[in-house]
């Protein structure tokens, strides 16, 4: 059935949309300083996708590590490195078939915005780039056999110095200052070995005597442990390990190399300078080791965890409490909690949806946590036709923007806005189609070109997946799901096949937090699943459907990607879901907890701790809390009073 209902009427707001701005200041890089404290709380994480042209920006939580996408920057031809300075306020990215290095200013919302000129000349092939402790110089390896290297001006651009290039070895991966700023590090992958410099007073890079030590077969990435004391470089099938003389050269420990892996990619110490992870990219797993009083390393039991496929690069956060692992092979990032013993554990979900070809992560730190800070709301005007819209003040009240509405297509069912908070989509449920927009610096909505975009019959909620890139739009009389990619300008693009079947009466779509699975309310008593294939595509589940309650219209997942609830239409209750590991629902015991009359809409706190449920018919909000295995408890009281008609209900909060 639908809701079409005789408490409907012209004065109905059938759905609020919050934008958030991810706000607060300090800042700083991921790399030295030894262990967490006060300044070292993460912020920011940004990504290189090398198949598509950009860098990811994320909002860390501080308290789950879970990586939230708010956006992303284009860069230049296969970025293949990011690199934060020390202070949090720039960011920079080696493009490696660019042969340049494009540059970034880091916003306070954590927007990456590209300096005048938005990029510098590197070498031929650049892989690293690396800034040094001071914020003063960075430096770049380029496998074309030198290092680039710059000094940072006031405002963060790059000039090269003189001479801009000195020798490396044979193809240089990976570049990596000590957090003295006295000695520097290239990985000469073609070389079999490291090259090693001393760092002039005015940043110049020159070579000690000798110039380069040997490293095992295929050295790809290294690394300098947070005491200046040790260095590490994970070469093809092992690690090599090596002591920090009193005048920065290198010797090699016995014994030299440790491990076994295949095709071993990156390398990284934790922040206490006591662990140290090693991507595995032919195993698809992280090699963890426990680091002795000399520095050696020791596999820890077990000696491996699973990642994504094909792992690129491995990163521990400032404060040493997260590890993140870039899956270049599965478009994804990999999270993980560091134990008391630095053992990494996944965290839920286990990964953060990537754009494409994901190889490189840097984060910002701070001394206080990102907090989410609602800027603007949008209002889908079902009966007139248009969208409300609103800035929200410092004490959460709203205040209708110039002009207060835009034009939208007939019975504008639902609004939603994307990750990024940049692009805006109305399901207009009489028009069979959906209404697209750009949400401007002030937060106004502009028609885009094309202003909309083909739906089924009778469009009624849309859903973006975490990382942008993809929309879905449930057809409540065509019992279909309408499925699209994004473009780079936020338009919506229907994928071939347009549309992907679904029960009878599709109300409402949700996209877990991973970005793997969709879940689709059917009106008719039931719900159905879906993974997301590496293009976006959906594909049904075995079985399609579970079942659910009467008249179900809305699906939510939770933040860790565990539970599952939908609110009931009629018959006055949620159902509640634990996810299995391949997204599958399973009914909890009880299957079923009961609301108000008429639940409509059904939401969870951004902390996971907290669920609410508008109840339409009784013009109440129900509350509940979420248990540790994901069951929902009344609040006392059980429901807070409502409007007339309430249908839709929506959460905010802060990443604390």
């Amino acid at each position: 059935m639908g809701i079409n209902t005789p408490k409907i009427n012209g004065g109905l707001l059938f759905l609020l949309m919050l934008v958030l701005a991810a706000c607060g200041g300090g800042g700083g890089a991921d790399s030295g300083g030894g262990g967490g404290g006060a300044t070292n709380i993460p912020r920011y994480a940004f990504v290189a996708n090398s198949n598509d042209d950009s860098v990811s920006s994320y909002v860390a939580d501080a308290d789950s590590g879970r990586l939230k996408y708010i956006g992303k920057a284009a860069a230049g031809s296969g970025p293949s490195s990011v690199s934060v300075d020390p202070s949090g306020k720039y960011a920079y990215v080696a493009n490696v078939t660019g042969d340049n290095v494009s540059q970034y200013m880091i916003g306070a919302s954590g927007d990456l915005a590209p300096m005048t000129p938005a990029t510098v000349a590197a070498g031929t092939f650049p892989q690293s780039v690396s800034v040094d402790p001071s914020g003063k110089y960075a430096y770049v390896a380029n496998q074309g056999g030198n290092v680039s290297q710059y000094t940072i001006g006031t405002g963060g651009g790059l000039t090269a110095m003189a001479p801009a290039t000195v020798a490396a070895g044979t193809n240089p991966q990976s570049v990596t200052i000590d957090p003295s700023g006295k000695y520097a590090y290239v990985a000469n992958i073609g070389g079999n070995n490291v090259s090693q410099y001393t760092i002039g007073a005015g940043g110049g890079l020159a070579a000690m005597a000798p110039a380069t030590v040997a490293a095992g077969a295929n050295p790809q990435s290294v690394s300098v442990d947070p005491s200046g004391k040790y260095v590490y470089v994970a070469n093809f099938s092992n690690v090599s390990q090596y002591t920090i003389g009193a005048s920065g050269g290198l010797a090699a420990m016995v014994p030299a190399t440790v491990g076994a892996g295949a095709i071993l990619s990156s390398v990284t110490v934790d922040p206490s300078g006591k662990y140290a992870y090693v991507a595995n990219l032919g195993s698809n797993n992280v090699l963890q080791y426990a680091i002795g009083a000399s520095g050696g390393l020791a596999a820890m039991a077990p000696a491996t965890v699973a990642a994504g496929a094909d792992p690129r690069f491995v990163s521990v956060d400032p404060s040493g409490k997260y590890a993140y692992v870039a899956n270049y092979g599965n478009d994804s990032v990999s999270q993980y909690t560091i134990g008391a013993s630095g053992g990494l554990t996944p965290i839920a979900p286990a990964t953060a949806s990537a754009r494409a070809g994901p190889v490189s992560l840097a984060m910002t730190r701070g001394g206080a946590p990102v907090q989410a800070v609602p800027k603007y709301a949008y209002v889908a005007n079902s009966n007139g036709a248009n969208v409300l819209q609103y800035t929200i003040g410092a004490s959460g009240g709203l205040a209708p923007m110039t002009p207060n509405t835009v034009a939208a297509g007939a019975f504008p069912f639902s609004v939603t806005v994307d990750p990024s908070g940049k692009y805006a989509y109305v399901a207009n449920m009489n028009d069979g189609n959906v209404s697209q927009y750009t949400i401007g610096a002030s937060g106004g909505l502009t028609a885009m070109v094309p202003a909309t975009a083909a739906a089924g019959t009778n469009p009624q909620s849309v859903s973006v997946d975490p990382s942008g890139k993809y929309a879905y739009v449930a057809n409540q009389s065509g019992a279909s799901v309408s499925q699209y990619t994004i473009g780079a300008s936020g338009g919506l693009a229907a994928m071939v096949p347009p549309t992907v079947a679904a029960g009878a009466g599709p109300s409402s779509v949700s996209v877990d937090p991973s970005g793997k699975y969709a879940y689709v309310t059917n009106s008719g008593g039931s719900v159905s699943q879906y993974t997301i294939g590496a293009s976006g595509s959906l594909t049904a589940m075995a079985p399609a459907t579970v079942a659910a309650g009467t008249g179900p219209q809305s699906v939510s997942v939770d933040p860790s990607g565990k539970y599952a609830y939908v609110a009931n239409l009629n018959s006055a209750n949620v159902s509640q879901y634990t996810i299995g590991a391949s997204g599958g629902l399973a009914p909890m015991t009880p299957n079923t907890i009961a609301a108000g009359v008429g639940p409509g809409s059904v939401s969870v706190d951004p902390s996971g701790k907290y669920a609410y449920v508008v109840n339409y018919s009784g013009d109440s909000v129900s509350q509940y809390t979420i248990g540790a295995s994901g069951s929902l408890t009344a609040m006392v009281p059980a429901t807070v009073a409502a409007g007339n008609g309430p249908f839709s209900v929506t959460t905010t909060g802060t990443w604390q």
